[in-house]
């Protein structure tokens, strides 16, 4: 990326027809990633099955995290056009089945539902890595890249509060179990519409996928994410879900402690209030070549100071700015990762590392979530939270150790490397 020219607004980006297009494609598949596992958690709830709902939910976010890495290298290697549409088919129909049998009311078939609805998880296809994929190939300079990054994380902020609103909506009107049916839908339709317009955009090497050369020196892919700039992107992410999963937990508790129960989802929203501002304003920010790994632990730091913020708070006004800042720092993150993937990775494991970021982020979330609930029947939730604040610095300050790398210039070959002795073998992992 050499092209040094000043960077599109979001505005003119939106009026790019194929910008447009295909982001309303990968937004219509984002809405299933919302409406499928609060539609399992609604079908229980209706039933007073709470125990149910829980293990629901857990069991999408951990089917999800531990096979993102490897279906974005399935993608990675084998190309977008041949990859997504089989997963999205196999995800509308294994949510579906997952939903009819939860919503039989039958206990003896609810284990089977959990098994399903993990299922659906691990053959959810990757559109949002694949897109940041696309984002860095087709990107004609590090500030267009930084610029398309950012309105794509303010929209996926934007469809995360619109997808629990819609299914509570479907909800209410037939019933809980179509909520799941329809989120399988708009992934099977977003996904399609995404397949077609990929190419479009001149993004020919996620289409198609880049298969190692011969005697390529192709790292595999555990090794790669447990590397020195792997760890640095990934536990800071990690770090990332912690709060926030401990914070799905804390706000209620806090609500319970100190106001009305009703505030919780309150608070919830206003991280995506905060989120969506500060993308905003950080996709706007002037580039002056600044050191990416240093603004990721710069985010971690306003997490951190949100959280205590919310750990040490007694009053409504007090807890809302930490709720904020929390936000404020959720968005940021996400840009700067996507943004480091391309420029500290190599191309050809770009989906792979990009789907590995929300893996993380899964993996942190779900884990602290368990063990908040777990730790407030023992501790304060003061001391509880600023337990996670402390973590998520210790966590976060690995980005310091972060190297990023020259990349070619987009939609340009890579320099073909003069003849060397091939490696030693080396296993692949997908």
């Amino acid at each position: 990326m050499t092209d040094q020219s000043a960077p599109p607004s979001f505005r003119s980006l939106l009026r790019n027809p194929r910008v447009a297009a295909i982001l309303a494609a990968v937004t219509i598949g984002r809405l299933a990633a919302g409406m499928v596992p609060f539609g399992m958690i609604a079908i229980y709830t209706s039933k007073h099955e709470l125990g149910w709902a829980g293990a629901s939910f857990a069991a999408f976010l951990i089917g999800a995290a531990v096979v993102g890495p490897y279906k974005g290298a399935l993608v990675d290697r084998f190309g977008a056009r041949r990859m997504l549409l089989p997963m999205a088919f196999g995800f509308a129909v294994v949510a579906a089945a997952a939903a009819l049998l939860a919503q039989s009311g039958r206990p003896i078939l609810y284990a089977v539902a959990l098994a399903l609805t993990a299922t659906s998880a691990v053959l959810a296809p990757p559109n949002s890595a694949v897109l940041r994929t696309v984002w860095t190939e087709i990107a004609r300079s590090d500030a267009e890249n930084t610029r398309l990054h950012s309105l794509d994380s303010v929209v996926e902020e934007a469809t995360f509060v619109v997808a629990p609103l819609l299914t509570s909506g479907i909800w209410l009107a037939v019933g809980a179990w179509w909520a799941v049916v329809v989120g399988g839908l708009c992934a099977l339709a977003g996904t399609a519409w995404f397949r077609i317009l990929i190419s479009r955009l001149g993004a020919d090497r996620t289409a198609s996928g880049s298969r190692p050369k011969p005697g390529g020196d192709r790292m595999g892919l555990a090794r790669l994410l447990l590397s020195r700039d792997g760890a640095a992107l990934l536990l800071p992410m990690i770090a990332l879900g912690v709060a926030m999963g401990a914070l799905a937990v804390g706000y209620p508790a806090w609500a319970l402690e100190r106001s009305h129960a009703e505030l919780a989802g309150v608070l919830i929203a206003l991280d995506s209030v905060g989120g969506i501002v500060a993308g905003t304003i950080y996709g706007h920010l002037p580039e002056r070549r600044p050191n990416l790994w240093v603004r990721y632990f710069a985010a971690i730091l306003i997490l951190a100071v949100g959280v205590v913020i919310v750990a040490v708070s007694d009053t409504i006004p007090v807890v809302v700015i930490g709720s904020l800042l929390v936000g404020a720092s959720l968005t940021p993150m996400y840009i700067v990762a996507f943004v480091l993937v391309g420029s500290s990775f190599p191309s050809d494991r770009h989906t792979a590392v990009n789907a590995s970021i929300g893996s993380a982020y899964n993996i942190g979330s779900g884990l602290a979530s368990l063990a908040v609930g777990a730790l407030l029947g023992a501790w304060s939730l003061t001391v509880t939270l600023l337990l996670v604040a402390a973590l998520t610095v210790v966590l976060g300050a690995t980005a310091l150790t972060g190297r990023s790398r020259s990349a070619p210039p987009a939609n340009l070959p890579e320099p073909t490397p003069e003849p060397a002795p091939a490696p030693a073998a080396e296993a692949d992992i997908m």
